[in-house]
């Protein structure tokens, strides 16, 4: 009997167990971490800089030649791949494993025809292809780009991005007589695309014109990253006939706004060096309707043939008296600088900001050779307006300026992320 009774309280407890267990995993179900998981990522890897269409779109392979062996895929056949894929939860990897048998040095992939636009989401990784190397420098780039995309000039664009949560990374993209890399909706609205670690419109060494028509256009597009933050996601982008970078909403098209984009940390209008000029044609960043909270922020911009930054795509845009106005970026006001000295090695910029009141503001110093754009960053300051607009600034850098450079700055607004046009230049005096 006493052994039938510990049975069954032994049987009871277990059961217990079980129940508390499978009421936890129901729970854990419910929240979502135990929820079942998006197939592996689908991975791609070019091998071949020819241009031949995959022979069959069904298998979820990349080949253009099953009677080889082995896989043999172009950078068209792994897009037309990619494409294919429509599970929304999966972002595609498309690599570079280009063997030097093939193409000793840079590989150059000439496109016969445009390539497949990107419609479902993909990262493109130029620097997956061995001995390519992120850049590791401060300032300027130290990027080994061993892909090439070459239009050759006779071809319109060499990627059109549709797709959101998109990436396109390592790839110099030269010779195209269209937009180089544009990132448009089809449909919805397009977020989170990164453009990074690119060289586009010079040869791989980063040293000469080969310019495309323009370089980066974000088509209301919201959210989404040319640069970025570290220093592998450095673009250097010169030596386009037109815009370096241009961002526009859709306006009559009826396509959406262009907002919350950032563009930070560029190379735009120099050689790789950052110091060298290899301007682009047009402005270094445009903006064109419908284009609010774009923040252009420690980027290098230098002798381009427009305006560092253009609010209006239309040359300078004046202050206005407590910045009431809207438009591109709320057509936010630049400061105004009343001097820039450098006494006993310490470099001293003063100036003024009138723009909407009791808001914050980040002030960026630039310093130039010459003319209404920004070469070096040299540092930054967040200033916060009075009831009137008002704020004044005094900044030293940590390095001081030489002697006869210009100063030029930029405001953005922290509350919005609109930067404004850059400031008129000061030259750096002795007294």
């Amino acid at each position: 009997m006493l052994r039938n009774v510990a049975f069954k309280d032994m049987w009871l407890g277990t059961f217990a167990v079980w129940m508390v267990a499978i009421a936890l995993l129901g729970a854990l179900v419910m929240v979502g971490l135990l929820a079942p998981q998006a197939r592996a990522v689908s991975t791609f890897t070019v091998n071949l800089t020819a241009d031949t269409p995959d022979a069959n779109l069904s298998n979820a392979v990349c080949d253009v030649n099953p009677t080889a062996s082995g896989n043999q895929c172009t950078l068209r056949a792994a897009l037309q791949e990619a494409n294919d894929n429509i599970d929304p939860t999966e972002t595609d990897l498309i690599k570079f494993n280009i063997p030097d048998s093939v193409d000793p040095g840079v590989k150059t992939i000439s496109p016969g025809s445009q390539l497949p636009a990107v419609i479902e989401p993909v990262i493109i990784d130029g620097y997956s292809q061995p001995l390519s190397s992120v850049n590791t420098r401060a300032k300027a780039t130290n990027a080994k780009l061993l892909i090439e995309l070459n239009g050759h000039n006779s071809i319109d664009r060499a990627l059109n991005i549709f797709a959101s949560d998109s990436v396109v990374k390592g790839l110099v993209i030269n010779r195209f007589t269209g937009i180089s890399i544009e990132i448009a909706p089809d449909g919805d609205l397009l977020t989170n695309v990164r453009i990074e670690g690119n060289f586009i419109g010079t040869n791989p060494a980063g040293t000469s014109d080969l310019g495309n028509r323009s370089g980066v256009d974000l088509f209301a597009t919201a959210n989404s990253t040319v640069g970025g933050t570290t220093r592998a996601s450095r673009n250097l982008i010169s030596a386009n006939t037109f815009d370096g970078v241009f961002i526009q909403g859709g306006g009559n098209f009826g396509q959406g706004s262009a907002d919350n984009n950032l563009v930070q940390g560029n190379l735009i209008g120099t050689k790789k060096d950052g110091i060298q000029p290899l301007g682009n044609g047009g402005a270094g960043v445009s903006l064109l309707l419908d284009a609010d909270g774009n923040r252009i922020l420690s980027n290098s911009i230098f002798a381009n043939g427009g305006i560092g930054i253009d609010l209006r795509n239309n040359g300078p845009t004046a202050n206005d008296l407590a910045d009431p106005d809207t438009g591109e970026n709320r057509l936010q006001n630049f400061p105004v600088l009343s001097s820039a000295k450098t006494i006993s090695g310490t470099t001293t910029i003063e100036g003024t900001l009138n723009s909407r009141p009791r808001e914050n503001y980040t002030i960026q110093f630039f310093s130039n050779p010459s003319g209404d754009e920004g070469q070096t960053f040299i540092g930054q300051k967040v200033v916060f307006t009075d009831a009137s607009g008002n704020a004044t600034f005094s900044f030293s850098p940590t390095t001081a300026v030489a002697v006869g450079q210009q100063i030029t700055a930029t405001a953005t607004r922290n509350s919005t992320g609109d930067t404004s046009e850059f400031s008129a230049a000061r030259q750096v005096t002795a007294s």
